[in-house]
């Protein structure tokens, strides 16, 4: 069988959605090739839109970097550029959320929490302390709280604390549902989506895709976007390019269903912890190069889990309903990789945004899109394209670590 698009979407996660969603809202003839793998990075996600934690090395980030050997240095800050790229991809996420429920009927549990940085001891109130005086434009979004004044604020938190740091502006969704509702937008919006389809080869006429083989079907396009996370340089090397990007093992715990406990969401040096609508709470999570194996394993279990009740003394009394795990899709310097390919017509890239694939979603959507559509950019992707591995190669891999998005 044969049929023709304008786009091919190949990956059908959370990045994979959004470009469909935006480009079908851009009038493209948008097909959407997905194949569900066990362990896709938005089922490791906690939903988590924390452009200015992440940035900082907060969340996930924060013991990230004791697998890259911060130490007591405290974790690795993502570029200026990732930051400007965050914060304004979670801008459009209110908006968004407006559309993609007059849209669908999903409510993708948009929730205004922020995320509190708790400080355990002098290091962590040192880095907080940095943090206030390196980021004087982003100033407005910290507020410092005391000992006494995040006792207030959240009761269920540890006294024995410094205080903490808060970001405004740092929310949450709901992974699941924001996926669901990107990819019935872009249905809605004309977009043909092929689930439980895997993508076999990817035909190239000279120096140019023009269209990809299933096996049940050929389908020509004028572009093919590669979101196919952290199988996306399996995709890459159908193409024959090489695109850097590897699972990255996230383990999450999740309690079973509480009372409110958290009014925020939380980051210590051991873990994060976010409280869903539904009451559950979401413990995060490993950080592990461990190729494609999705298995879980009681250690991680056991230091989520202690981590948790030293943030929150609480838990120590509620019961862990399940464990699981998904692979973020990451790259050498932990920023996505986006855009087109020198040398290769018709291809675009849309993956490796590694543990922040929610909150950059909106933007990458909407990049992608416009870049599919023969459209300039309405944000430089300059900072994101593959080109900037073309220098020195970055080591990637390192040892097991905690926290994740």
């Amino acid at each position: 069988m044969n049929s023709r698009s304008t786009v091919v979407v190949v990956g059908g996660g959370v990045i994979g959605c959004a470009v469909a969603y935006f480009a079908a809202v851009r009038g493209l003839d948008v097909t959407l090739v997905d194949s569900p793998r066990r362990g896709r990075a938005t089922s490791a996600s906690a939903g988590g839109l924390w452009p200015m934690g992440e940035s900082v090395g907060l969340g996930c980030g924060v013991i990230f970097a004791k697998a890259r050997g911060a130490g007591g240095h405290g974790p690795e800050r993502l570029p200026e550029s990732f930051l400007e790229f965050a914060l304004r991809s979670n801008a459009m996420v209110p908006g968004l959320a407006r559309d993609l429920r007059a849209d669908t009927a999903i409510d993708i549990e948009f929730e205004r929490t922020s995320l509190l940085f708790v400080m355990y001891d002098e290091s962590d109130e040192a880095y907080a302390q940095a943090l206030w005086e390196d980021y004087p434009e982003q100033r407005h979004l910290f507020e410092w709280l005391t000992a006494s004044e995040l006792a207030v604020a959240e009761p269920a938190v540890t006294r024995r604390v410094r205080g903490a740091l808060r970001f405004h502006g740092d929310d949450q969704l709901n992974p699941y549902k924001f996926a669901d509702a990107l990819r019935a937008g872009a249905r809605a919006r004309g977009a043909r989506v092929l689930a439980h389809t895997e993508v076999t080869r990817v035909v190239v006429a000279g120096s140019r895709v023009v269209g990809v083989e299933t096996p049940t079907m050929s389908i020509g396009c004028e572009v093919l976007v590669n979101a196919a996370g952290a199988w996306a340089g399996q995709v890459g090397e159908m193409v024959g390019v090489e695109v850097p990007v590897m699972p990255v093992r996230g383990q999450i715990v999740c309690t079973e269903t509480l009372p409110r406990v958290l009014t925020s969401c939380v980051s210590t040096t051991d873990c994060y912890l976010a409280q869903k609508q539904h009451g559950e709470i979401i413990i995060g999570s490993t950080t592990e190069y461990v190729g494609f194996d999705v298995s879980t394993t009681v250690g991680a279990t056991r230091a989520l889990s202690a981590g948790a009740v030293r943030a929150v003394p609480g838990l120590v009394h509620v019961a862990a309903k399940r464990v699981w795990c998904g692979l973020r899709p990451g790259s050498p310097d932990e920023l996505p990789i986006l855009g087109p390919v020198a040398g290769l017509a018709g291809y675009l890239n849309a993956c490796g945004h590694f543990r922040t694939g929610i909150v950059n979603a909106p933007l990458t959507g909407l990049l992608v899109a416009e870049l599919a559509g023969g459209e300039g950019p309405s944000y430089p992707v300059e900072p994101f394209l593959l080109s900037r591995f073309d220098g020195p190669k970055v080591a990637v891999g390192g040892e097991v670590a905690v926290g994740g998005v």
